[in-house]
């Protein structure tokens, strides 16, 4: 058990460790983070957490499993790697979207056509749909992009990118996933290692370092556990069909918050690349929830939705399902808009 549970230990302690180097003086006064204007954090935090996470991973995982890995999946790895080392310049020196957004672009066209990472079918209510090759390709560089971009819009506040993650590869873990363990523990490990710095107060923020590199992890292992082989045994869920709406269940808030602040933003005529505080956790932050409350949130809505899918969907079906998960969402929608129009009712009348 201890030999099993050997690269996890290390990948925790490594993490750590570069963590705590990183938030020295010397070390931290090149990734300090802006602070004031649409930044919610008024006290100046090093970015630079992403190089702990990523060496804590990558040290670890390709030490104990490096053949296995490098042989399988190279492609993903330079794709990690590689969106990894473009958060890292951002970091030092920022790009500006349009060059970062298309960057990142050609790193997941690149990992999508030469490590073949494709959303390829669709299984619906137990209809099965094969996607043609290009629109496949096409289809999942958009996805793809959407979901790295999504994960790193949510880190604007202590501990919360970091425990949506963790929360992540604790459910592909737990469900099944057909990747490597070893790497996936390391994973698990290093954002624990690195959630004992980021909680409030944080101490190190990850930066685009690591919510891209993570992102863009999370956005690769949601194709491939929804395009996990149909033959392949899962006891953990009762049909196939589960995979969509469990890994929708693990990464819905990062899905929610994106799409809810991307809609606001078209209506009212902005641009969707603008900073603002439209994020459901700043409108939180402003009603007085503190940091650590709001993750307590996210996690217990996030656990909700999995048992949802558990025990729910097979009664109902998957096509009720996503009614009801589209429902749940607007209705948290309006709790929030009801919660800012209080919080505005009550300072007008001091």
């Amino acid at each position: 058990m201890l030999l099993f549970l050997l690269p996890a230990l290390i990948a925790f302690a490594m993490t750590f460790a570069i963590g705590q180097l990183l938030c020295k003086p010397f070390f931290a006064q090149y990734f300090l983070a802006e602070t004031g204007g649409e930044k919610l954090h008024k006290t100046a935090v090093p970015a630079s957490g992403g190089i702990a996470l990523f060496f804590g991973i990558f040290c670890t995982a390709l030490a104990f499993e490096g053949d296995y890995l490098i042989r399988n999946h190279l492609y993903l790895l330079l794709g990690f790697s590689a969106m990894f080392l473009l958060g890292l310049v951002d970091d030092l020196k920022s790009l500006g979207w349009l060059p970062k957004l298309f960057f990142q672009i050609l790193i997941i066209s690149l990992v999508v056509i030469f490590a073949d990472l494709r959303l390829q079918s669709v299984l619906l209510e137990h209809s099965f749909f094969q996607i043609p090759y290009y629109i496949s390709v096409i289809l999942s560089i958009v996805l793809l992009t959407f979901f790295t971009n999504a994960f790193n819009f949510i880190d604007g506040i202590d501990g919360l990118a970091t425990t949506v993650a963790l929360l992540f590869i604790l459910g592909l873990l737990y469900f099944q996933i057909p990747f490597s363990s070893v790497f996936l523990m390391c994973v698990g490990a290093a954002l624990f290692g690195f959630r004992r710095i980021n909680k409030e107060p944080a101490a190190l923020f990850m930066g685009d370092s690591g919510s891209l590199f993570l992102g863009f992890l999370c956005a690769a292992f949601l194709i491939i556990f929804i395009e996990a082989d149909l033959t392949a045994s899962n006891t953990r869920l009762e049909s196939y069909q589960q995979r969509l709406p469990i890994i929708v269940a693990l990464f819905w808030y990062p899905i929610f918050d994106t799409i809810r602040v991307l809609i606001i933003r078209i209506l009212s005529g902005t641009s969707v690349f603008k900073r603002d505080r439209l994020h459901s956790y700043s409108l939180l932050l402003r009603v007085g929830y503190s940091h650590t409350q709001i993750v307590i949130l996210v996690v217990f809505l996030t656990l909700i939705q999995v048992a949802a899918v558990l025990f729910i969907e097979p009664k109902i079906g998957l096509t009720v399902f996503f009614l009801l998960q589209i429902v749940f969402w607007l209705l948290l929608h309006l709790f929030l808009n009801l919660l800012i129009k209080n919080f505005k009712r009550r300072n007008l009348k001091k």
